[in-house]
């Protein structure tokens, strides 16, 4: 049904100009097979939470793309569908977001988790550069912009619950953030960042059959970006290196999307510099080599 409903906007979208190119989460996998409301598994989140969670997103980003760039923002709640993903599309100015049950319902979800995986749907829309398409930036960029950005303008007022994670939050990591930030807010905010990243880590690890852990970065070095999902590991590398950049992500911009077909250039990168760590400018906090392959 899915692939059905893609076929159908496809047509549609050539038809009347638009672009509907999806941008997923995970890879296509089998883990709706899995699902609780078909197994009766107990999950770790609630259809209220699955729901307010989307609220916090749609409240901020909703008017925020109306005002910036005209657009609708559309998050559809599919609670009652077990496929363990998430999805993005744009067509003329609605900018959708697609949230499943299934994921929300995975054991490894956490609700910040759910939450980064969102984030990482948005970041197709307003991540820019590099990009997967003439709109969408790729995985690892929508990866790094749910750290650096989203979560950074969702959770930062919200003191009292990111103070929570300085109490759980693993000594690795909490050295990394306390590192990078010196303010105790802002080290917090670090905290529960890297908290939800470890919890998508841990997804994928369910559906790659690898572990992927705080103190293992993944050494590979791309020959050229990779645009497609990077590994697990390498994927927990990207949430923690956009939880420890200090730039100021404004993503009214769209770092590289006005540079039409070069957006993928180096006057893209340059352009990107702007709002995100480029290495070499920054010790921390830089895109991963294990997807990234910088131009500059």
């Amino acid at each position: 049904m899915l692939n059905l409903t893609r076929s159908v906007l496809a047509v549609m979208t050539l038809a009347l100009g638009g672009s509907a190119a999806y941008a997923d989460f995970l890879p296509p996998n089998h883990l709706d097979r899995q699902d609780n409301m078909r197994t009766k598994r107990a999950g770790t989140m609630s259809q209220a939470t699955f729901n307010a969670v989307i609220d916090e997103a749609v409240a901020y980003y909703g008017p925020y793309l109306k005002t910036n760039f005209g657009s609708t923002f559309v998050v559809n709640r599919k609670w009652t569908d077990s496929t363990v993903n998430a999805n993005a599309t744009q067509f003329l100015s609605t900018w959708t977001v697609n949230m499943y049950g299934g994921l929300a319902r995975r054991p490894e979800t956490t609700r910040d988790g759910f939450a980064l995986v969102l984030c990482h749907e948005i970041g197709h829309h307003l991540g820019g550069y590099p990009f997967v398409s003439s709109w969408a930036a790729d995985e690892g960029q929508a990866d790094y912009f749910a750290t650096l950005s989203c979560a950074h303008d969702l959770w930062k007022d919200q003191t009292a619950t990111n103070a929570l994670s300085r109490n759980i939050i693993q000594e690795y990591p909490k050295s990394l953030c306390d590192a990078a930030w010196t303010n105790e807010a802002d080290q917090n905010l670090c905290y529960r960042t890297m908290l939800g990243g470890k919890s998508l880590a841990n997804l994928l690890s369910a559906l790659g059959g690898t572990v992927a852990q705080y103190e293992t970065p993944d050494a590979s070095i791309v020959p050229r970006t990779n645009h497609a999902h990077p590994e697990g590991q390498c994927r927990l590398d990207t949430y923690i290196a956009g939880a420890l950049c200090p730039q100021q992500f404004d993503a009214s911009v769209i770092p590289g999307k006005d540079f039409g077909s070069k957006r993928n250039s180096a006057s893209a990168e340059t352009a990107s510099g702007k709002y995100t760590c480029l290495q070499q400018d920054f010790n921390t906090g830089s895109r991963p080599l294990c997807w990234f392959k910088p131009l500059l």
